[in-house]
């Protein structure tokens, strides 16, 4: 109990940790304190899972997963447990991106230009390739063109995106750690609040905007990185940020902060898949150019694993949403 005691005043389990933020690599104490935990059951399990998986431990942090969900008895905890299984497991599969256009006028809707940022693979831990579909590279972005589009007329365009991710952590922290920027950037993670009012279907691009607008006066190079992100069978979208450190990609999530700080910063588990720089396009995932005597087209993206490949799961993630008007009668 003495031992559980001491250690309890430098982890706090509540957040995996807001205190140890400041560190460059999970303290051995904390494991520790995560594994007496674990003996006493209740929660302790789910504890020493998470905190295995923030060390880098992922196959150890992946078979507690699983020993903790055979006696899980609420369904939220067994779906939160089956997430951090995968997220702690290899990914090799395919990502079917479904772009959906309708055309809400009376007329035929022409020269449409449906675009997407162009995934990019985040090295040391992701590969994404571009295996085929209505949507081709060109500039930096992935674009469809649509000659035309009758009245009331809805069409789906898909591109196929192959994923090979493992899971990786940045801890040790030396890079950002070394350079003096971790206290700052953590006082001004602290000092965000989760907006209840948002430009998109959730407020993590808010978030990670005002992240990238702030972090100029802390001497550190970021973007808003796009992707989705498992919860049980669904994709969701999702916008955090990346800090440009010594030639790699250090995550950092804003809106993850808020309720598990360890977690928001250089964790990279194969659940939550970057796919592409969103501020290529504005901050949107889909975006559709249409001449501007046009009614306006209605848009949304769909993401689903091909299981088997060729075929779509049933969607429950939502994509945000764009249209922009074209100066002249035709798109480029």
């Amino acid at each position: 109990m003495t031992v559980e005691l001491l250690l309890l005043f430098c982890f706090s389990p509540a957040d995996s940790c807001n205190r140890l933020v400041s560190v460059e690599e999970i303290p051995r104490q904390a494991l520790l304190y995560a594994e007496l935990a674990a003996r006493d059951g209740g929660d302790g399990p789910l504890l020493y899972g998470r905190m295995l998986e923030l060390a880098g431990r992922f196959e150890e942090a992946s078979a507690v997963y699983g020993i903790a969900l055979g006696t899980a008895d609420d369904p939220l905890t067994e779906e939160w447990l089956i997430d951090r299984m995968r997220g702690s497991l290899p990914l090799d599969t395919i990502l079917v991106l479904e772009a959906s256009v309708t055309n809400p006028g009376s007329v035929p809707a022409r020269s449409l230009l449906l675009v997407m940022p162009e995934p990019v693979s985040h090295p040391p831990y992701q590969e994404v390739e571009l295996l085929g579909g209505a949507f081709s590279p060109d500039s930096g972005l992935l674009v469809c063109r649509m000659d035309s589009l009758g009245p009331g007329e809805t069409r789906r365009v898909v591109a196929f995106l192959r994923i090979v991710q493992r899971p990786y952590s940045f801890r040790p922290l030396a890079g950002i750690a070394g350079s003096g920027a971790l206290p700052g950037l953590k006082v001004l993670l602290d000092g965000l609040e989760v907006p209840t009012e948002f430009a998109g279907s959730g407020p993590c691009l808010d978030m990670s905007l005002e992240v990238l607008r702030r972090s100029a006066g802390l001497g550190l190079e970021m973007e808003v990185v796009g992707g989705v992100v498992r919860r049980g069978d669904s994709l969701v979208f999702h916008a955090w940020d990346v800090v440009d450190c010594f030639d790699e990609d250090l995550p950092v999530d804003p809106l993850l902060w808020k309720s598990d700080s360890l977690r928001a910063i250089g964790h990279c588990p194969t659940d939550v898949i970057p796919l592409w720089d969103l501020m290529a396009t504005g901050g949107h995932e889909l975006s559709v150019y249409y001449p501007r005597q046009q009614a306006v087209p209605c848009i949304s993206l769909k993401a689903a694993f091909a299981d088997p490949p060729g075929t779509m799961l049933p969607f429950f993630g939502q994509g945000s949403r764009a249209a922009e008007a074209l100066p002249l009668e035709d798109s480029r």
